[in-house]
């Protein structure tokens, strides 16, 4: 695995899962697009080819996402009894609920309460048992970003950002998207761009218990629960970006009056994360130009646990 260097903001951590006896866990995540230094100056730029000639890269001034899960675990079946595993975020918490919110660009902290799995016996105690997290992995509804485009767009109607993808069920319009040459839209179109896809909509990021990085079940084939799969209740047929960009880590669950507090990381890069090509025309700054993410851009997600 390679060695991540996060990016910590040292907080007093307020929420928690306390118990009347044993130990006391306290838990909170941060996300931020400041990992610029898990990467090397002299990485070559990944272009694409097809989509005529490159133009440039743009860097949101803003970047969010919404979550539907986020999970830590030390197997790959919840339906095992003998997996642990600590959701921050899972279905059952209310789908308006602000914590579901992630603000990358403003480094956003976030306390959470979260729902313990297996770490406990049956009274609920925390038992001092060593538990190794070799999984993280998260279901993102939408990654968001506003991001300034070059002034020649100001009044290019584009035409990918003013059509329907997903079967259909996902519809853009450019006087809504684009006010001037300020752009504000989710990431659908991007990636459909990097998957050459425009109706499938990938959501799951697994990390861990790999070796490199790279997309699982590109086929859409109906898969069940598996180490490349961690998402129970009868499986999937959607792709899964998988990433070897997190460390294992263990920790050992707190005894009777002692306290673990546990800070995750969740890092985006966003520096020139949005290239642009010259489309089917190959000339710049007309309607037909192509935005897109980089190739193989899920690996600029870097995941990270510490134990304090």
């Amino acid at each position: 695995m390679k060695k991540v260097i996060g990016l910590f903001v040292l907080i007093s951590l307020i929420l928690g899962c306390k118990k009347e006896k044993g130990g006391n866990m306290l838990f909170t995540m941060q996300y931020t697009t400041a990992t610029n230094e898990l990467k090397s100056t002299s990485d070559p730029i990944l272009l694409f080819s097809g989509f005529g000639d490159y133009i440039t890269s743009l860097t949101p001034h803003h970047f969010s996402g919404k979550f539907q899960m986020i999970f830590f675990q030390d197997g790959y079946n919840l339906d095992d009894a003998n997996t642990h595993a600590i959701s921050f975020l899972d279905g059952n918490m209310d789908p308006n609920d602000p914590k579901r919110i992630a603000d990358f660009s403003n480094n956003a902290v976030v306390s959470f309460s979260p729902d313990i799995r297996g770490l406990q016996d049956d009274h609920g105690i925390f038992t001092g048992e060593t538990i190794n997290f070799i999984y993280f992995y998260f279901d993102v509804r939408y990654f968001y970003q506003e991001v300034a485009l070059p002034p020649e767009y100001d009044t290019v109607t584009i035409a990918m950002f003013n059509r329907s993808y997903g079967n259909g069920n996902s519809k853009y319009y450019i006087d809504s998207v684009k006010v001037n040459n300020i752009l504000s839209i989710d990431y659908f179109p991007f990636i459909s761009k990097v998957l050459n896809d425009e109706n499938y909509w990938p959501t799951v990021y697994l990390f861990g218990n790999c070796d490199s990085t790279f997309i699982f079940n590109k086929e859409k084939n109906w898969i069940q629960t598996s180490e490349n799969n961690l998402l129970t209740g009868g499986g999937t047929n959607q792709p899964i970006f998988r990433s070897n960009n997190y460390d294992v880590v263990s920790i050992i669950t707190p005894t009777d009056g002692e306290t673990v507090e546990m800070v995750g990381t969740l890092g985006f890069d966003t520096q020139n994360l949005i290239q642009i090509y010259a489309g089917a025309d190959n000339i710049p700054y007309t309607g037909d130009d192509i935005f897109t993410y980089p190739p193989r851009f899920w690996e600029r997600l870097k995941a990270s646990l510490v134990i304090k």
